[in-house]
């Protein structure tokens, strides 16, 4: 069994020197894939291709196959990969044998067309033996009283053969990469991720062009929300950067998210946000030597990213930003993120910037703004810079230990309950908990990390928000501090014996 591997095809139009260098580059990246898997695959490389030989049968189980392939359909610069059957030529009839093995079944009632590469020296030509493995099959097929034909513009089944010298290739499977360019071949950027559709895929978009890209994540709603965003950090950089050593830089905002909330204007509250984390990338970008700042902002798609919005959150870095998605819709990123892997961890991870916003503008001037940004307290900034934290996203993997907790819901209050209302005040104000027969506390989410401590033990505490993303992220960090007295308060609203809306 043999791999032959097809590098991208931009790799055959540069000339002599950097086409071997990137060949090169290719091959030592794929060696360190393969040899994970076992020891003694080697990739070797010839002038337009490179070969995987797997010369141990005892080894070329179902299971083994399928891991050589998922290394190859994640390595950049990779179009596409054969997985060949290889014999010594005899004769015609050798060759017709072979072919039949292994594509007999495949085209039984279905469309062919048979096509063969040849180079070397050999007394028929390309065509001649298409056109014999073509009237072999046929013949096959008709003993067999099985319907085949032959379509040379669709088939339904491709029968390739190559012939190279006196070697015989019987193309059993093709898979297909997207190219790229591989990790290191652009210089050092920085990406903003939360964990939810867009940023995963813009981040998925840089990798794909060969930057080498690390992480920044600003953390809004406590520790359970770094490990869930850690793990899709973790997850891009395995899949399709694990030759870089990745960091991932985490920036606690979260009593910058309470300033907002209690000293800005609903209207301006995500753009400043968004203002203050490009500041922060910006002193990193020039810290650290980041070209560029990523960001997975889509034309429209919310209020924040409009064009004069994005116009003037742009106006606090000095740093350029991408955007790689401007111009994607949402269900293409949705579609991107099925594609790469990333669509589960989005699913469950909501978008929690517009969480602090309520009537945002949509046109904001940069005038209105920065006179707005004159009620922050820059002191928050300025600490939120000085303790962020960096680790190698390789690192990840040993700290996500409470992500896995099956969530603990209730649907009932009972006598010992109280339930605790984390909304912001503005939401709590315009539509309240209304609890029947039972204590009701209002807590608001940025607070109830350092308050719940000062609570009475002995209850029993329902977190609730109207749409479970908050309550389910501060459950999970009350009992990564050992608190077992809490529970998501999870009830219809029509349910009104409950003690619901």
């Amino acid at each position: 069994m043999k791999f032959i591997i097809k590098p991208f095809s931009e790799i055959m139009i540069k000339s002599k020197p950097v086409r071997k260098r990137l060949l090169q580059t290719l091959q030592y990246n794929l060696n360190l894939r393969v040899k994970a898997l076992n020891s003694n695959l080697k990739v070797s490389i010839f002038y337009d291709k490179l070969e995987l030989n797997i010369k141990d049968p005892d080894w070329e189980t179902e299971f083994d196959l399928v891991a050589i392939k998922k290394a190859l359909s994640r390595t950049p610069w990779i179009e596409s990969f054969l997985e060949v059957e290889s014999h010594e030529i005899c004769d015609f009839d050798a060759i017709l044998e072979k072919a039949a093995e292994v594509y007999l079944n495949q085209i039984k009632d279905k469309s062919f067309v048979v096509r063969v590469k040849r180079s070397g020296k050999h007394d028929f030509t390309s065509v001649e033996l298409e056109r014999y493995v073509w009237a072999w099959l046929l013949k096959k097929l008709d003993t067999l009283w099985i319907h085949g034909k032959v379509d040379v513009k669709t088939p339904e089944i491709k029968v390739a053969i190559e012939v190279k010298d006196e070697n015989l290739y019987i193309v059993k499977n093709t898979g297909y990469w997207m190219g790229w360019y591989p990790t290191g071949a652009q210089d050092k950027i920085i990406s903003l991720i939360s964990g939810w559709f867009d940023s995963g895929v813009s981040t998925y978009s840089m990798m794909k062009r060969g930057c080498k890209v690390d992480f920044l994540f600003f953390n809004l709603w406590g520790s359970a929300h770094e490990l869930w965003v850690k793990q899709v950090a973790y997850f891009l950089n395995n899949q399709f950067s694990v030759w870089y050593s990745a960091n991932i830089i985490t920036v606690p905002f979260e009593k910058l998210v309470r300033e907002l909330v209690t000293n800005i204007h609903h209207k301006y509250r995500a753009i400043i946000l968004k203002r203050c984390m490009l500041k922060i990338a910006d002193q990193i970008s020039q810290e650290q030597d980041y070209y560029a700042i990523v960001k997975g902002d889509s034309l429209g798609q919310v209020s924040s990213q409009t064009l004069k919005n994005m116009f003037v959150i742009d106006k606090a870095s000095d740093t350029l930003v991408l955007r790689p998605l401007i111009a994607f819709n949402k269900q293409e990123i949705v579609n991107i993120t099925k594609q790469i892997g990333t669509y589960d961890f989005a699913c469950n991870m909501p978008e929690y910037c517009g969480v602090i916003s309520d009537k945002p503008s949509t046109g904001a001037k940069l005038e209105d703004v920065l006179k707005e940004e004159k009620n922050l307290d820059l002191s928050i900034l300025e600490e939120a810079f000085i303790n962020k934290k960096v680790a190698k996203v390789t690192d990840v993997i040993n700290q996500i230990q409470t992500g896995n907790n099956d969530i603990e819901y209730s649907n009932f209050a009972l006598e010992n309950d109280v339930v605790i209302d984390v909304r912001d005040p503005e939401n709590i104000k315009k539509k309240p908990l209304v609890i029947e027969w039972k204590e009701n506390l209002e807590i608001p989410f940025y607070d109830i990390n350092n308050v719940f401590k000062d609570l009475d033990q002995s209850k029993t505490y329902l977190l609730y928000c109207d749409k479970w993303v908050m309550s389910k992220l501060h459950w999970l960090y009350l009992k990564e501090k050992w608190f077992g007295n809490v529970k998501v308060f999870k009830v219809l609203e029509k349910d009104k014996t409950c003690g619901t809306l």
